[in-house]
């Protein structure tokens, strides 16, 4: 073949040819047997553009290559040409070598490599052009030989460089040796103008030899073997650097109150918290936030980088699946499907620090997170960084306040519930850390303007036995030794304190009457599906009295072998593989119910749930508000949705004279916290008055003004900050 079968216009414009070096030079060279270029500047990045569009022209017999390049003179260094006639070399020497620059990019040492070879080969010679006086030698032109001796030669602005080939506005003028009535006036002489220019006969120029010591530099990148087909490597280099262009590919339009987050965020200098109900689309709206930044970014030639921290394992593998957006994630805990994950974090972060890529993605749980090796890591990145922390009051504990880096210039806190409940302190960090909240859009909204679904909401009371009576009147007043109030009324409790508030409320939340309601109310449903049943951690007596039980086990026993339903556990002992396999089932409706303790407070997105039964709440309020929230998730035929909520009283509310001032003292912070849970959960639903009658019996029998203790101040939860979820 020959240039005769190219269709090879006369013009070449940026406007009307986005990337001159692929529609016109690479072509060409395919064609060639010899090319003869003459370039602006000379540096490492202009001698790797020269390999562009090499591969089928070396596979020719003899090819050959001749390149005359300018070194980048500084105005100190014309004056000093001037000045000294003598010590030009050196000068011009030095401004080569300085030209040099380290390449840490494979590919482009692997071009350079290939450029050693060939000059070895006798294919490649170079040659410098200065003016005589000392000037700048800025032509730009070349020539293209095929074998059947037909030319192409060139002239304009076009360098051998990136930015020449796609960012610059650039424009030559083409001419062939055939068909072409302009090309003995004007592309002929382009040939006898290299040629002169070559052999050193160009009037006011001087043309001599590559400098020994920069090609000796040059050949540091030299290594035994070569890619002769060179294009397969920038193949491979566009697979890595455009993997990762981070982009929004969904369907759909945002919700105004999503746009007004993005909105609020960037006006706040990109940091702020996004305080939004469960349901209601944070992780879309951060990653949509993530995108913009980044193009923003980048049309003013920046980059950056993502790092995401999510409590649990199964909310990172969601971050990750999130398919609405074009991102690929570096995926990075517990798990020997990633256990190079930490490799390819330190090689997306040198390669990001050697803008090689332009942005990349890591998402890890906070366990992972927190580590010294990938703290080290993280603190390596040299660029914009924006750091995303899913259920970000997470991040207000004191294992993870530490590990909160400065370096990262740009934050997203999400949360439903940002405010950690009796602690102040932590909650104070997060707003420290990540600003201030920047959008607000609770429950209420989100039901009001249909993003989630209405919901009816059911009390079934509950009462403790005898035995838990006794256990729940021991512990408050082991618990009430523990209390300590400073001068200021501040009130504390030690650790041992902790404990026993840890042991009080496994004991209500696993009221051993709590099973044989749930299986009163759940009777009349055991065909229905979409349901989730929330257990406690604690365990309880089996039926026969002995040993002991933990209440979610007890609950499948019933619901699976006696009331004979479909039903699978979502705890932490299915890893992240079975707990896609129980989603997918359960959407399918091969599983009736899940029966979940921890696993599925945050984040988790299953929005064919319907009916929730809440067997256990502790008092915190961001519990029961994620809860209520993950069974409000818009599903298609899911007209509403119905909570079960299991409240636990001590003694029946009718019989309000049986007892004694004393018992109902100790007892009244259980009522509080039940009835603040009630009036929650009844505010938003569709059937209030249900619970108005139960809440006006609670309040007759305990007064709480009068039973106030210091113990309602205090509240401590056994949450695991680690991977067991």
């Amino acid at each position: 073949m020959s240039f005769k079968s190219l269709e090879i216009s006369a013009e070449y414009r940026s406007d009307e040819c986005p990337n001159i070096g692929a529609y016109f030079l690479s072509p060409v060279l395919a064609e060639s047997i010899s090319y003869s270029r003459a370039v602006g500047f000379f540096s490492s990045s202009a001698l790797v553009k020269l390999t562009y569009g090499l591969s089928k022209m070396l596979e020719k017999p003899n090819p050959k290559i001749r390149l005359v390049a300018s070194p980048n003179l500084s105005a100190e260094d014309v004056e000093a040409i001037k000045k000294g006639y003598e010590n030009r070399n050196k000068i011009i020497e030095n401004s080569l070598m300085n030209s040099m620059l380290e390449v840490k990019d494979e590919f482009a040492f692997e071009r350079l490599n290939l450029l050693c070879h060939l000059i070895e080969l006798g294919i490649l010679e170079i040659k410098i052009a200065v003016k005589s006086d000392g000037g700048l030698y800025h032509e730009k032109l070349g020539i293209f030989e095929d074998e059947e001796n037909n030319y192409v030669t060139f002239n304009g602005s076009l360098n051998e460089s990136d930015t020449g080939f796609g960012s610059n506005f650039e424009q030559i003028c083409v001419y062939t040796s055939y068909d072409n009535p302009a090309w003995e006036t004007y592309g002929k002489p382009i040939i006898k103008h290299f040629d002169d220019l070559w052999n050193n006969l160009t009037n006011q120029l001087d043309v001599f030899e590559f400098p020994e010591a920069v090609k000796k530099k040059l050949f540091t990148y030299r290594k035994d073997k070569y890619y002769l087909n060179i294009d397969e490597l920038e193949e491979k280099r566009s697979i890595v650097i455009n993997k990762n262009k981070p982009q929004f590919i969904g369907k759909f339009k945002l919700h105004d109150y999503q746009e007004i987050a993005i909105k609020n965020w960037a006006n706040n200098e990109f940091r702020g918290l996004f305080n939004m109900a469960t349901g209601t689309g944070k992780t879309i709206t951060a990653l949509m936030a993530s995108v913009k930044l980044y193009n923003s970014l980048v049309k003013r030639g920046g980059k950056l980088a993502v790092i995401i921290v999510c409590p649990y394992t199964h909310l990172v593998e969601q971050w990750a699946a999130e398919d609405t957006f074009s991102i690929d994630f570096i995926v990075s805990y517990s798990d020997p499907k990633y256990k190079n994950s930490l490799n390819n974090l330190k090689m997306a972060i040198t390669n990001f620090n050697d803008n090689i890529i332009d942005n990349f993605y890591f998402i890890t749980t906070a366990a992972t997170y927190r580590t010294e090796k990938v703290l080290t890591l993280l603190k390596e990145i040299k660029g914009p960084t924006l750091f995303i922390a899913d259920e970000v009051h997470n991040m207000g504990s004191r294992l993870l306040q530490q590990s909160l880096l400065d370096k990262f210039q740009y934050r997203i806190g999400l949360s439903a519930t940002i405010d950690r409940h009796n602690d102040s302190e932590g909650t104070q960090k997060i707003y420290d850390y990540f600003g201030k909240t920047i959008i607000e859009y609770g429950l209420k909204e989100a039901i009001n303007n249909d993003v989630l679904t209405k919901y009816y909401y059911y009390p079934i009371v509950v009462y403790l036995n005898e035995d838990e009576i006794d256990d729940y009147k021991d512990l408050s007043y082991k618990i009430s030794k523990c209390i300590k109030i400073d001068n200021r009324g501040n009130t504390s409790v030690s650790e041992a304190g902790k404990t026993l508030l840890i042991k009080r409320a496994r004991l209500i939340a696993t009221a051993s009457s709590k099973i044989d309601k749930l299986k009163e109310v759940i009777k009349p449903k055991v065909k229905d599906n979409n349901m989730l049943i929330y257990c406690g951690t604690g365990t309880l007596k089996n039926s026969d009295g002995t040993n002991e039980i933990r209440q979610i086990d007890r609950i499948c026993q019933i619901l699976g072998n006696e009331l004979k339903m479909k039903i699978h556990r979502y705890t932490a002992r299915e890893n992240v593989d079975e707990r896609e396999d129980i989603v997918k089932r359960f959407k399918e409706k091969d599983i009736q119910a899940l029966v979940a303790i921890k696993c599925l407070d945050e984040g988790v997105n299953i929005p064919s749930i319907e009916t929730a039964y809440i067997l256990a709440s502790t008092t915190n309020p961001r519990e029961y508000i994620q809860r209520r929230g993950r069974v409000l998730r818009k599903y298609e035929g899911k007209r509403y949705s119905y909570i079960y909520d299991f409240v636990t009283l001590p003694y029946d509310i009718d019989k309000k004279m049986l007892y004694s001032a004393k018992n109902l003292q100790i007892f009244s912070s259980l009522a509080q916290n039940e009835i603040n849970r009630i009036k929650e959960f009844a505010s938003l639903a569709e059937n209030p008055s249900d619970s108005d009658k139960l809440i006006n019996k609670i309040e007759s029998l305990f007064d709480f003004d009068k039973y106030k203790t210091n113990e309602e101040l205090l509240s401590w939860e056994d949450i695991d900050y680690g991977e067991s979820c």
